[in-house]
């Protein structure tokens, strides 16, 4: 066979279509790896986002579980506030229940009651408001001093609480001290005024304002139990509030 001579034409287009060829070849070779490559690329991709995705979903479970959990517990703390303020409103009324027959003396100089306040008080209080509306002795269960330090001279007396055997005892001092107005001992004025648990003190403190007010426009307003406000309107029916703001 003869050689290829390059100079021919038919040997130079064979050579042309062979070299073309190789080309191809080799451009597949890279296309396929290409492929190959792209291909296991898209696999991995898909295999990630399908890991995203069920990472996505059980997200999606634990917040709407959450969010179910928390709407739960919210409803329970509903319940438990109501309960908790229920309770809070026995409680604040056995407090004060249990006081019924406690009235404060306020202002007595530190030790004029002496070593018996019970004895000194139950003398003190008839002569004082009148013993002609003490048809028998007064009887008290105790008295003493509020449990705080001694105070200086510059600072408030400390009341002196006093627990009656009768809760009407409780209510005839009361009145008739409001009755007499002022009292004096030693040249101090002396309050009487009801035992309460220091919440009720607070709520009926806050009254007072809305009382005075009340008060300067000549309208006939009382602060009643526990802590309201009851006003005698001008056709003479009466009126309630149960807070400042109210009023």
């Amino acid at each position: 066979m003869a050689p290829h001579d390059p100079n021919k034409p038919g040997d130079m287009l064979a050579l042309l279509l062979k070299e073309i060829q190789e080309g191809n070849n080799n451009l597949l070779q890279k296309i396929d790896s290409k492929t190959a490559d792209l291909q296991t690329s898209i696999e991995n991709l898909h295999s990630t986002v399908s890991s995203l995705l069920g990472r996505v979903m059980e997200a999606e479970k634990r917040i709407g579980d959450t969010e179910d959990e928390v709407r739960r517990i919210d409803s329970l703390m509903k319940v438990v506030r109501q309960e908790n303020e229920t309770l809070k409103d026995k409680v604040e009324y056995l407090a004060n229940y249990s006081r019924r027959s406690n009235i404060r003396v306020v202002g007595m100089k530190e030790g004029s009651e002496g070593s018996d306040p019970v004895k000194f008080l139950s003398e003190w209080l008839p002569n004082v408001l009148g013993a002609q509306h003490f048809s028998e002795q007064l009887e008290i269960e105790r008295a003493h001093r509020t449990l705080n330090p001694v105070p200086n001279p510059d600072k408030p007396l400390r009341p002196i609480l006093v627990r009656l055997l009768r809760y009407q005892d409780r209510e005839k001092i009361l009145r008739l001290a409001k009755q007499k107005g002022e009292i004096t001992m030693d040249g101090r004025r002396i309050s009487i005024f009801p035992d309460m648990s220091p919440d009720l003190a607070k709520r009926r403190k806050l009254m007072i304002p809305a009382l005075k007010a009340f008060k300067e426009r000549k309208v006939s307003c009382y602060l009643v139990h526990p802590a309201r406000i009851k006003i005698i309107t001008e056709d003479g029916k009466f009126r309630f509030f149960e807070t400042p703001g109210e009023a």
